[in-house]
């Protein structure tokens, strides 16, 4: 069976599934499967280009894999950021995001360095309205949103 997470952004009934790359990045997979679902409010990445994201629990820690700068649009990645890492920005943090186009480059804030993302899965078909609500996320603000899991 082929897992998936389901993206929904609540108020507006928008969804969109991402095939879970179990096999290039089975830690991610397996950790973030087994933890699932996830709700909160997604926001814009505003360092990282094209991309939102949603804050998960900072204590989730997964280690690099199937990392890269080189993002393409309907990547779903994962990364983590230590306390005191990232200036201005004491606390932890680990975030589920996805590049909705084509210029996402993950950065980390107040340093501007290039962020290695897991790249954990990947929006296949049937994403337009959701990406567009994403990119949408801009002007709008933040939006409510659901990850649940999904096997086909």
């Amino acid at each position: 069976m082929t897992k998936f997470f389901e993206f929904t952004y609540v108020d507006e009934g928008v969804s969109a599934r991402a095939r879970l790359l179990e096999k290039e990045a089975p830690k991610t997979v397996q950790t973030l499967w087994g933890l699932a679902p996830f709700d909160g409010q997604a926001g814009h990445a505003i360092f990282s280009g094209t991309s939102c994201a949603l804050y998960i629990d900072p204590t989730i820690v997964i280690p690099m894999e199937h990392a890269t700068t080189q993002i393409q649009t309907g990547d779903l990645m994962f990364t983590h950021y230590d306390e005191m890492e990232r200036h201005g920005y004491p606390e932890p943090l680990s975030e589920i995001y996805w590049a909705y186009d084509r210029y996402c480059r993950p950065m980390m804030p107040g340093a501007m360095l290039p962020v290695y993302p897991n790249v954990f899965g990947r929006f296949e078909s049937g994403f337009e309205d959701f990406f567009a609500a994403s990119q949408r996320i801009r002007y709008d603000g933040r939006k409510k949103i659901t990850i649940t899991k999904v096997e086909d």
